[in-house]
């Protein structure tokens, strides 16, 4: 048996997939179908399809942000415009589902500039440009059980597999070749495909305040024309963005904390996004924008 459903238009920008199992039975009425099924597992948890989570005004604490030529950019953030498009793909082959998704994100970029490096800026000078990203990701759900056996009413279907996103503009050069993660619960560890897809069992997980070293390689090895910034949870800070140092041969270094011992960060699927964005799209006030951005769901948990 095979099924095909497409959802498209203006729904909500964050889906998720969820982590149920075969527990405690819901009290809500159940889904009549397996499309239903995998739509309502989609719904009920948010954050596994946080893709944009690299967007809005962050915390920029403790981040240089390089030279200031040909504007004097001291300052920027990405606004999205509402009634992004997502599209949901879902096939389902037996007992297995498939499930594409893609979204397009229309926005603007702000950018603040003075006309001179005085710290704080004298004239602050405001500059915006349009910009349109296209994100996709994936995941796989199985039958696990039948349908009038589930305590959770969803069918027998659970989740078994998802892949982080991809976010690339639709005018793009730049991109990110791969990710090196080094830290004590996952020591040298290269990320070369954020698409990939690996079991929900298997989601980065970190203790609180975990050091890790971040390395990200790069299309492009001449000169420092361009920048990597993570976008993150950092200690105490949700929301939070770091530029990256530049070492040469397009390869790019940094060091981030995992979130702290708070409530709402532990136990809880989060995402960093490494953001690679041109010189020139925030450098010069005419030329288009240009990024690519890798985005990776994690989970923070306290150690045994």
């Amino acid at each position: 048996m095979k099924q095909f459903l497409k959802l498209s238009g203006l729904l909500l920008v964050i889906l998720g997939l969820s982590l149920w199992g075969c527990s405690e039975k819901t009290t809500e009425p159940g889904p009549e179908t397996d499309m239903e099924a995998i739509q309502f597992l989609m719904e009920e948890n948010a954050s596994y399809f946080n893709t944009q989570n690299h967007y809005g005004d962050e915390d920029t604490t403790g981040g240089k942000f390089g030279s200031r030529s040909p504007i004097n950019t001291f300052f920027w953030f990405r606004q999205i415009l509402s009634n992004p498009i997502i599209l949901i793909d879902i096939y389902i082959v037996g007992d297995s589902a498939f499930v594409s998704w893609s979204g397009t994100f229309k926005g603007i970029l702000h950018l603040f500039s003075s006309e001179t490096d005085s710290v704080p800026p004298d004239t602050i000078l405001h500059y915006t440009k349009d910009f349109t990203d296209y994100a996709k990701r994936y995941a796989i759900f199985k039958r696990v059980c039948s349908p009038s056996e589930d305590p959770q009413d969803r069918r027998g279907w659970r989740l078994v597999e998802l892949s982080g996103a991809e976010v690339t503009s639709e005018n793009n050069t730049v991109q990110i070749d791969s990710v090196r993660l080094n830290c004590s619960s996952y020591p040298d560890t290269l990320l070369n495909d954020p698409l990939a897809l690996f079991a929900k069992e298997d989601i980065i997980t970190l203790i609180p305040e975990e050091e890790c070293t971040l390395t990200v390689y790069t299309n492009y090895a001449v000169g420092d024309s361009h920048y990597v910034f993570l976008h993150s949870w950092r200690r105490h800070i949700e929301h939070h963005r770091r530029i990256f140092n530049y070492i040469g041969n397009g390869v790019f270094t940094g060091v981030w904390f995992a979130p702290s011992n708070l409530s709402g960060a532990i136990n809880v699927v989060h995402h960093c996004a490494f953001d690679m964005i041109s010189r020139e799209t925030l450098k010069d006030d005419t030329l288009s924008y240009n990024a690519n951005s890798w985005l990776f769901p994690y989970k923070v948990t306290l150690s045994d």
